[in-house]
């Protein structure tokens, strides 16, 4: 059968990250840290599962469910070829042609009706840059002449891609999809230098044409740069631990980590916290020297990013502004229908003040009444990991609206996709505990899973929050499939 250069040379398949990559002590820990893990992958497959089986009693679609298969068995026959170890060409021209319809779709989706929400809002701040009035956007909720409300990265490429390109939806739709390309080819790389190609392969692929990415990629927003640079960091982890177990010191790597970092940060704030979790795990896996030379050469580039930020924020407000004003906001939108209203004036007040003020009335009432607050969290966070319709919300909020046809014609294929990404995660953490072996991708999939849950205390959240975590489930479920289907064929 014809094949592309896609070749992964050597007949032998590892399914197993190299050793150094793996802490060196506390195997009891190890465990315990899967087993935690498998049991909120286990909850999440659960509460996903039930979300797509209502959707099949009560709003079924044939196109959809029907979609989903093909979705499906495009992923089963990468993964056969990738195990054998060369991917023929027809097999990866129909996957990236699946991939390619769907983001069509989604340009379709935003002909002729009114962006609202983020979209509406990013588009704003883009030709805002565009005509030489700087980061500056109104919006019905939360006020007028926001300038440092969202973080800057997203609607400042924005900008300059349409300053190159036009502002259309189509010219939005190619920078999303390169950003997919280039988080693709990331992704297969961290499965090639964790010692699995195959797994990397059919993940990074996977993740091109993964649903809830592809049908967004029409709208301006930023979640395919958050998630880019979520796969950014963890390829240069891997880099980092080789290198470091080899015996090599090299400052580069260091300033790779804080750049994409800093950027991380700028892009979304709620993450920006998250990299200081995962240093935890590096901490177990390399030591405290190890990680705190990682961190000091890292920070000169997280600095480099930051500081521009700083110094515009200082200029503009005449305080310092670390990343958004839109924590007290968000502090108060996180606690849902116990928030406290808008206090009168508030708008009065300069941007930064009203975010303070709405900050401590939220931790007022989260001192006042933390138990209805908790059941407020629990709630957002139970529909936020159970759900996977960031791309159909957004059009729900479109003027007009998606059609009910349209809507229904996505939801199973959106909702199905992720049910299984869930499971077949599930099921790579549940064997690997049966053999006794563990995987560092694993321990980053965990501290995110803490960060995302200790943060949305502090903002508001929602399904998009947790899109970063779809590769590196994508990485644990490549690697049981592969795993799974050598040992099958060499049965």
């Amino acid at each position: 059968m014809p094949s592309i250069a896609l070749t992964l040379p050597g007949a032998a398949v590892p399914t197993d990250p190299p050793a150094q990559l793996l802490p060196r002590t506390a195997p009891r820990l190890l465990r315990l840290a899967d087993g935690v893990l498998l049991g909120g992958l286990a909850l999440i497959t659960l509460a996903a599962t039930a979300v797509l089986t209502v959707a099949l009693y009560e709003r079924f679609n044939a196109f959809s469910l029907a979609a989903l298969v093909v979705w499906l068995l495009a992923m089963t026959l990468i993964a056969r070829q990738a195990v054998a170890g060369r991917i023929d060409w027809r097999a990866l021209f129909a996957l990236v042609l699946l991939s390619l319809l769907m983001r069509w779709w989604s340009v379709q989706l935003t002909m002729e009706v009114e962006l609202r929400v983020d979209p509406m809002n990013y588009t704003n701040l883009a030709t805002a840059v565009l005509d030489g009035r700087g980061l500056i956007v109104d919006d019905v909720q939360y006020g007028r002449d926001l300038r440092a409300y969202f973080p800057p990265l997203y609607p400042l490429l924005l900008a300059g891609w349409w300053a190159l390109f036009g502002v259309s939806a189509w010219a939005t739709l190619a920078m999303n999809t390169l950003t997919d390309a280039i988080a693709a080819w990331a992704l297969a790389d961290t499965g090639r230098r964790l010692g699995n190609r195959a797994a990397g392969l059919l993940a990074g692929l996977a993740y091109f044409a993964w649903p809830a990415f592809a049908l967004g990629a029409g709208l301006p927003q930023k979640e395919a740069l958050t998630v880019l640079l979520g796969v950014l960091l963890l390829r240069g982890l891997v880099i980092w631990l080789n290198a470091d177990a080899a015996g090599a010191r090299r400052w580069r790597h260091g300033l790779w980590l804080g750049l994409w970092w800093g950027m991380l940060a700028l892009t979304q704030a709620g993450l920006a916290v998250a990299p200081a979790f995962i240093a935890l795990v590096l901490i177990w896996q390399r030591g405290f020297a190890a990680t705190l030379r990682l961190g000091l050469t890292a920070l000169p580039a997280l600095l480099a990013v930051l500081l521009p930020w700083w110094l515009r924020n200082w200029l503009v407000f005449g305080a310092f502004v670390p990343l958004t004003t839109a924590s007290g906001f968000m502090a108060n939108s996180a606690l849902v229908h116990i928030r406290a209203p808008f206090p009168p004036g508030i708008f009065d007040l300069p941007e930064p003040e009203r975010s303070k003020v709405m900050g401590e009335l939220a931790r007022g009432i989260l001192l006042g009444n933390p138990v209805c607050a908790a059941g407020e969290y629990a709630r957002s966070m139970a529909r936020g990991f159970a759900f996977e319709e960031a791309s159909l919300a957004r059009y729900r909020h479109t003027v007009p609206a998606i059609s009910a046809d349209n809507h229904a014609r996505l939801e199973v294929m959106l909702q199905g996709s992720w049910a299984t990404l869930l499971a077949s995660a599930t099921l790579a953490t549940w064997a690997r505990l049966r053999r006794g072996l563990t995987d560092p991708v694993a321990l980053y999939t965990l501290a995110l899973l803490a960060a995302i849950g200790l943060t949305n205390v502090w903002f508001e959240f929602g399904e998009r929050h947790r899109l970063i975590l779809t590769p590196f489930l994508l990485l644990l479920a490549a690697g049981f499939w592969t795993g799974w289907l050598k040992r099958k064929a060499q049965r």
